[in-house]
């Protein structure tokens, strides 16, 4: 006779047999239903398309853990099948959880993109400045790629003159991002151009692993040449990116970004233009503002000759006084000794005195006489030296003293007006002229 089971009994039973038979199991699938009790157990379930099964993640399982299940994330667990008797539910004891696929990568990513921005290599002030008109650009990328060919296209259609330098690598695999590294350092060292472009076109996450990598982001941080990230396309996001000095949303985007068109060069060149007049101008206006502060110091041949002039007089006067001074001199003590004589009036001091009396007056006289040739010669001496500053030297050597219809001097052109007659006093006469 067929044994009859109780529920309790088949449900303990079923546990048995799955728990003896799945021991250990992984399960891949996408998390559905996830929730965590006060307690810290994580309950959630695994699907795929229209089957489910639930699964528990007790919290001693968990706290060496950094995986935090949210509803979407495909993950592959690994513990044991088992049977919820309460409610006769299979379900998976879960015993350690990973990320699959390309979640696997996005954790990966966040976890590097944290730790890199962390140290620093984000920060947009260590950032170098892009050249405005790159002459020569380094392409770090496939050298048999479609990436290489679009680029090549819109740098010679926008501006043929650009120097390009490839440095080919590999951009997806094992060996990507060691050729990349290399090659950034190769680049640097070689310092043969302004600026280089890491690119790559789209592709799945494991195809843009390379430039997810953290050597690759360290070596872009640490290249001395400005970078460009111009990896996938617009929606695709990469550690590059972040790295770099610049990023393009495409290849062909930094192709355009590193070029320009000839109306940009035609624009660039008027604004230089512009500027170039604008310093000139205010250069040759401060020139001419120094000039006029000399030219106002200089002093007029006139007012040298007047100054001249009032020195000669001077000392004329001068020479003068100092004459008539010693002739009184002279002459008082003349009279002095007349006076004595007549006083005294021996014969034989009157004979003393009178050659003493002669010989005083022919020192006076020759005293005289030098002090007459000093002066001459002195005279003489002043007026060769007028002569040579007068204007009649000055004029003799080209100058010529302007003269208004008053005969006065003209100094300025703002004191003369159109069509005033003028006279020129040169050297051997004058010319008559009209002020235009």
């Amino acid at each position: 006779m067929q044994k009859t089971y109780t529920v309790s009994e088949l449900s303990r039973a079923l546990r048995n047999i799955l728990e003896s038979s799945f021991r250990s199991i992984r399960v891949e699938g996408e998390l559905s239903e996830v929730s965590i009790s006060h307690a810290g157990h994580c309950y959630l379930s695994l699907k795929e398309e229209n089957y489910l099964i639930r699964c528990a993640w007790f919290r001693n399982r968990r706290g060496a853990y950094s995986i935090h299940p949210k509803v979407g994330m495909q993950v592959i667990v690994e513990g044991q099948v088992s049977l919820y008797p309460p409610r006769g539910d299979l379900q998976i004891i879960i015993h350690d959880m990973q990320v699959s696929g390309e979640g696997a990568l996005r954790l990966a990513f966040e976890k590097l993109k944290r730790k890199l921005d962390a140290e620093g290599l984000f920060d947009p002030d260590r950032k170098q400045p892009m050249p405005e008109i790159p002459k020569s650009v380094g392409l770090i990328t496939s050298p048999t790629g479609a990436v290489l060919h679009d680029m090549m296209i819109t740098i010679k259609k926008r501006f043929p003159a650009l120097r390009i330098i490839l440095y080919p690598v590999a951009v997806q695999g094992e060996r990507a991002p060691g050729e990349i590294v290399h090659m950034l350092e190769t680049a640097g060292r070689r310092n043969e151009v302004e600026v280089i472009v890491v690119a790559r076109g789209g592709g799945s996450a494991e195809d843009l692993q390379a430039f997810n990598d953290e050597q690759v982001a360290r070596a872009i941080y640490k290249c001395p040449i400005p970078v460009i990230s111009a990896v996938g396309h617009q929606v695709d996001v990469s550690i590059t990116d972040f790295v770099a000095d610049f990023s393009a949303p495409t290849p062909t985007g930094a192709a355009e970004q590193l070029t320009v068109t000839s109306s940009r060069l035609r624009e660039r060149n008027q604004n230089l233009s512009r500027r170039l007049s604008d310093l000139a101008r205010r250069y040759l206006e401060q020139k001419q503002q120094a000039l006029d502060y000399q030219t106002a110091r200089l002093a007029r041949p006139d007012q040298r000759l007047k100054l001249w002039q009032q020195h000669h007089q001077h000392l004329t006067q001068k020479l003068t006084a100092r004459m008539q001074s010693e002739i009184e001199r002279h002459r008082s003590r003349l009279n002095d000794s007349v006076s004595t004589l007549r006083i005294r009036s021996p014969v034989s001091k009157v004979d003393l005195l009178r050659q003493k009396t002669e010989h005083f007056q022919s020192m006076l006289q020759q005293a005289i006489l030098k002090k007459l040739a000093e002066t001459v010669r002195m005279v003489e001496q002043l007026q060769g030296s007028i002569k040579i500053l007068g204007p009649d030297t000055t004029l003799n050597r080209g100058y010529a003293i302007v003269l208004n219809e008053q005969g006065k001097v003209v100094t300025s052109p703002a004191n003369v007006e159109t069509g005033e007659d003028l006279e020129l006093k040169v050297a051997k006469g004058q010319i008559r002229a009209t002020a235009k």
